[in-house]
């Protein structure tokens, strides 16, 4: 039985509640944590943003999305991404930062494992985002007694953190 999460976290979503949508192309799936919409209440006065975790089967190209910026992180693998003809080896955990626009290809994924996408709306007066939203969120990377691995958490205003979540991303 897991501990529920202290008065200074709120969990928003959890991977392993969620419902994974196929992709059409048949090379994996995706759990939308936040929408674009439910950001906009999340975050009121910023740009709408959207995070989903990403279940890689196999390579495939990535669905083009103008208008956002993506940071693109694998969880549990490395991956090699082609962005506009350009290479990028991604180690696990590492963000690959990327134009929504921009032709990307899943080109080398040595095993299946997930990756968390962080789309953060782009144009006048949206500059790219340096990983982050807020920095009140918290998605934890392993299983913790606050949660299963993939658990979105936020920090409520003036909360002090808490150890018991294991290693999370920020942002």
């Amino acid at each position: 039985m897991r501990t529920p999460p202290p008065a200074s976290l709120q969990v928003i979503a959890s991977y392993a509640e969620s419902a994974a949508v196929p992709w059409a192309n048949g090379a994996g799936s995706t759990v939308e944590l936040v929408s674009l919409e439910r950001s906009a209440q999340l975050t009121p006065g910023r740009p709408r943003w959207r995070l989903s975790i990403a279940a890689l089967e196999r390579p495939a190209d990535f669905s083009p999305l103008p208008g956002m910026h993506r940071t693109f992180r694998p969880v549990g693998g490395n991956v090699v991404l082609e962005i506009d003809g350009e290479r990028h080896e991604v180690a696990a955990g590492a963000p690959c930062i990327f134009d929504g626009a921009a032709r990307t290809v899943l080109v080398e994924l040595p095993h299946p494992c997930h990756a968390v996408n962080l789309m953060v709306e782009s144009g006048p007066g949206h500059a790219a985002p340096e990983l982050g939203v807020d920095g009140t969120f918290l998605l934890t990377l392993e299983d913790s007694d606050l949660g299963p691995r993939l658990t979105l958490l936020r920090e409520r205003e003036g909360a002090e953190g808490d150890g018991r979540l294991g290693p999370v991303l920020r942002f």
